[in-house]
């Protein structure tokens, strides 16, 4: 061959024309940043490249359910098959297990164990011995879990040099494993404490401080008064997300769940709010009002705080905890509120007309006529949407007009369309209907549709669940009560089931 022409662009046999630009890893890589793992497990079959590429990808995060929730296949949960791949696995979920994996997953940072069948020493008696092989944790989320059971589990996380999560939900502390529980917190970044039961009279050394935590979630917190609770928190100087609430007293019962002692009184959230107003805590960004808070306190917070980006303010979103939060908008990336008048709706519109950073709000009920008479919204990179449009009965000409906002909204990935309050129902029965003939078809820009719900009756047709296959290639789950014969029905969440949607209501 002429050495001219050998690399020749025109010439067929050239070696750059051979080139095919899929098998490049680079280019793998980002399609696999857009498949689901069903998907991600037919691309092993491809080719031999492919396989080498995808199969990490397949296995850094395995769920281990003996229950119900299995995401790969019944094989996977065999010893044999978990070790071979144990060297993949990033993040390992565990749910009523009833196997024992004695090996080192080198790469785990992740690791969730739930019992939601509770108290079964047979499982528990693994957790010690696996967390104490794999030092690699950063993270670890328990759940149901007594941990009287295996006195060793307190000694082994204290030895973990990467821990920075921690995670505790329906668990009880016992009294001789308060010093290392404490001791543990000393190193984290981020404690979630969730229904469990302290000692009675918990209370933590006064020397220690606790300034790497970032993240503070106090939901059910029993044994510790509330003043001890108020202490800790303010031995976290550097908080950025808090959630407290400790309303009421509660002891975990392991068998029986949990157990009422009374309410606890609100002076403590007052002085928390006292002290973000003067700035105790200047890096606080994100808090869940959750609890017996006024609407004082929650206006104190709101602006005490240098800057809010996340808040969860539930029925407390009234004219003036709005007014307190309007400094932020510019700012505000989710917003969960609850409207309870007919004058909420226009704070609500305000809300989507004025945060141009917003990427999550669920808001409560929104009069149609106040979305189509106000101004436009500016929160286009919205990617979850729980809300209620509400229509009288004369103003279902409104429908496509609300379509229409919706549909600019090209970065929504979440859609919950929520049903109204009782209060409302009687002045606007008609809810937003998704359906072809009333504007869904519209819908069609928000491609990046992951999860859709509606609560209405009859909510969805045949032709709706047809349009969304088309329309919303990224789909996992659709809830809805369908307007169907029982045979169709069946024939769809087959037909959704193939596509790995799941199909509820």
């Amino acid at each position: 061959m002429d050495p001219k022409t050998q690399f020749s662009p025109f010439n067929p046999s050239s070696t750059m024309n051979k080139i095919n630009h899929l098998n490049l890893p680079e280019i793998r890589l980002s399609i696999a940043e857009h498949l689901k793992k069903p998907d991600l497990v037919r691309c092993l079959r491809v080719c031999r490249s492919w396989y080498d590429t995808f199969l990490p990808l397949v296995w850094e995060n395995v769920s281990v359910d003996k229950s119900r929730r299995v995401r790969l296949s019944q094989d996977a949960l065999k010893p044999e098959v978990l070790h071979s791949h144990s060297h993949l696995i990033k993040d390992l979920h565990i749910v009523d297990w009833q196997e024992n994996y004695p090996f080192v997953f080198p790469r785990m940072q992740t690791l969730d164990f739930h019992l939601f069948n509770g108290r079964t020493p047979s499982q528990a008696i693994y957790l010690a011995p696996l967390i104490e092989q794999n030092q690699s944790l950063v993270k670890l989320n328990l759940w149901k879990l007594d941990i009287d059971i295996d006195y060793r589990v307190w000694e082994v996380l204290l030895k973990l040099p990467h821990l920075r999560e921690l995670s505790l939900g329906m668990s009880s502390i016992q009294e001789d494993d308060i010093v290392r529980f404490w001791t543990i917190c000393e190193n984290l970044e981020s404690l979630i404490l969730e229904h469990v039961t302290f000692p009675q009279g918990t209370i933590h050394h006064a020397s220690m401080c606790f300034q790497n935590i970032r993240e503070l979630m106090m939901y059910g917190v029993y044994g510790m008064e509330q003043e001890e609770q108020f202490r800790f928190i303010s031995a976290c100087p550097n908080l950025e997300d808090f959630t407290w609430n400790s309303c009421r007293i509660f002891s975990v019962d392991m068998d029986y769940g949990l157990v009422n002692h009374g309410a606890m009184g609100g002076s403590y959230f007052g002085e928390f709010a006292k002290q973000v107003a003067r700035k105790r805590w200047p890096r606080l960004t994100s808090w869940k009002r959750d609890g017996q808070w006024t609407e004082e306190d929650t206006c104190l917070i709101i602006e005490g705080m240098q800057c809010v980006k996340k808040i969860e303010l539930g029925d407390m979103f009234s004219p003036l905890t709005s007014q307190a939060l309007q400094r932020h908008f510019n700012n505000l990336v989710e917003l969960q509120v609850e409207t309870s008048n007919e004058a909420d709706s226009k704070l609500l519109q305000n809300i989507l007309c004025s945060c141009p950073a917003l990427k999550m709000l669920i808001g409560g009920g929104v009069l149609a006529k106040d979305v189509v008479e106000g101004k436009p919204w500016v929160c286009l990179s919205l990617e979850s949407l729980g809300i209620c449009f509400m229509f009288s009965d004369m103003e279902q000409h409104l429908q496509p007009l609300i379509f229409e906002r919706l549909a600019k909204l090209t970065r929504l990935e979440h859609l919950y369309s929520r049903p109204a309050r009782e209060l409302f129902q009687e002045k606007y029965p008609v809810p937003l209907q998704f359906r072809l003939q009333g504007g869904l078809d519209a819908l069609s820009s928000l491609w990046r549709m992951v999860s859709f719900t509606t609560r209405h009756n009859k909510s969805l047709g045949e032709n709706e669940l047809r349009w969304m296959l088309v329309h919303w290639k990224d789909l996992i789950s659709v809830s809805a009560d369908v307007d169907i014969d029982d045979v169709t029905k069946i024939e769809l969440k087959n037909l959704f089931k193939s596509r790995g949607i799941k199909l509820t209501r």
